[in-house]
């Protein structure tokens, strides 16, 4: 029984999946080893039961007899000891083990056994894991987003080192610390709120931008996004990019004023193109009042003039007086120099608002103008001085170009309708010689015209008007020979109420 049971533990020593070692605990020497040994070292088991530990030991790893001896009299005085430690094979190759020491009793006689594992998939795995965590630490600090991790108060609990790029600070001067502390005062109650309805739910995401103080005291736009990642046990909290706009708007804001400056001068100039137009639709009403006045004169001299004749009169000028003064106001209105603004609107109410001024300049010559509006609200959110300048500009062009179309064909469509990708279309056609098809674009040039007398900005203002308002230019052929110009602007739905 005590033969069988001997042979039972050789064979688990044997074929154990780990390698093990039987050592002397005072020299070291390697007294037994299994199977699993000879493979891990690449030595045969019986050259092994005649080495030392220091013989399979990796030197230039810092692996040497005295560490090894050192390690087995800890594992005697101290208790069980687990390390890891580089084998160097036969053939020169180094190999990762992690080892178990324990004493024991065996037969009577005071050892130290060794448990050794390879570890070699283990190594690669945490070499790949830091290699991956030091290559996304890289792209962390180059970045130009700002990126940290937020509780649910608005605390940051951690920050990427790309802060420094955008406000200034260093990590440590911002870890542990409130956003709010110098976020503006008029900002805070808005992301406050952000951030509670942020946190109500896992998963959330949101955006947001509000000012806050650079660490030179200036005060810079920041824009961002947040996604609730509390339940998340990696990140537990808000994870926040973010990034400084302020150049950004600042630019937009000149091109803005630049828009605005090239828009009043091109009113100008449509105001000049157009003097002989206005000129003929004001001597109606002044020729008028002239007739009416003369005709009370004349009864006046010759004692014929009553006082209905004279009430008469006196309402049939001021009706024409009227008329006059709605021209010019007309006139005014379009060419008045006008701050950037935004509103939301219906884009049938900025036909209507310059429908009269493209009327003036139609009967002037000759063009017959049909509008083919929404019957319901088309709402934008625009500036409608902006947008009554891209339609005036096409509508002018389209009757300019009407001049040598015969007069019964001279036709001015104004055309409005809402597309599937949720955008509103005006398009603008006429009857006249069409483009340049064999180089279409170029009449979006600064500067580019083909009349005689223009400054070339129209259409090119045009293009940049629409593109600022997040919409598109584009022209085609019109359906009667002429050209069709068309421009999109994103739809805003209504509101439920």
């Amino acid at each position: 029984m005590r033969m069988r049971s001997t042979t039972n533990y050789q064979d688990v020593f044997d074929h154990a999946n780990d390698a093990i070692f039987i050592h002397d605990e005072e020299s070291g020497e390697i007294l037994d080893a299994n199977r699993m040994a000879g493979r891990i070292t690449g030595f045969p088991v019986p050259i092994l039961r005649k080495m030392r530990v220091g013989d399979l030991s990796a030197r230039d790893k810092g692996c040497d007899s005295l560490g090894a001896l050192m390690h087995i009299h800890r594992a005697v005085d101290e208790g069980p000891q687990l390390f890891e430690w580089w084998l160097r094979r036969p053939d020169g190759s180094e190999l990762p083990t992690e080892v178990n020491l324990k004493r024991i009793i065996s037969n009577g006689y005071p050892r130290v056994i060794a448990l050794v594992r390879d570890i070699r998939d283990r190594k690669r795995a945490e070499e790949q894991l830091v290699a991956r965590e030091a290559y996304y630490r890289r792209l962390i600090a180059n970045i130009g987003d700002g990126i940290a991790i937020l509780d649910r108060e608005g605390t940051v609990r951690w920050v990427g080192p790309s802060i420094r790029k955008v406000l200034g600070f260093r990590e440590r001067e911002v870890r542990g610390r409130g956003i709010f502390e110098r976020v503006h005062q008029d900002d805070i109650p808005q992301l406050q709120e952000q951030l509670a309805q942020l946190g109500r739910c896992s998963g959330n995401e949101g955006c947001f931008r509000y000012n806050i103080q650079h660490r030179d005291g200036s005060w810079r736009i920041i824009e961002g996004t947040c996604v609730n990642l509390l339940e998340d046990e990696h990140v537990d909290g808000l994870l926040v990019t973010f990034r400084d706009i302020t150049l950004r708007i600042e630019a937009e804001e000149r091109i803005r004023q630049r828009e605005l400056e090239l828009s009043h001068m091109a009113r100008q100039s449509t105001t000049g193109e157009m003097a002989s137009a206005l000129a003929h639709e004001l001597n109606q009403p002044f020729f008028a009042i002239m007739n009416f006045l003369g005709g009370a004169i004349r009864r006046a001299k010759a004692g014929r003039l009553d006082n209905d004749t004279l009430l008469e009169v006196l309402e049939n000028t001021r009706a024409q007086a009227e008329r006059a003064g709605r021209i010019i106001r007309t006139v005014r209105n379009f060419t008045r120099k006008s701050n950037f603004h935004r509103e939301l609107v219906d884009i049938r109410k900025i036909v209507e608002e310059i429908a009269p001024f493209i009327d003036i300049e139609a009967r002037a010559q000759r063009v017959s103008v049909r509008y083919r509006l929404l019957r319901e609200a088309a709402m934008v959110n625009c500036d409608w001085v902006l947008i009554e300048q891209v339609i005036s500009n096409i509508a002018r062009n389209g009757i300019e170009a009407m001049v040598d179309t015969p007069i019964g064909q001279r036709q001015l469509i104004l055309n409005t309708h809402i597309t599937a990708a949720h955008s509103v279309v005006m398009s603008i056609e006429d009857r006249g010689h069409g483009l340049p098809w064999t180089n279409p674009d170029r009449i979006y040039d600064a500067f580019y015209t083909t009349k005689k007398e223009g400054l070339g900005i129209g259409l090119s203002l045009c293009r940049s008007i629409i593109d600022s308002h997040g919409g598109h230019l584009w022209a085609t052929k019109g359906s009667g020979g002429g050209a069709k110009f068309s421009f999109s602007l994103p739809l805003v739905p209504d509101k439920p109420a």
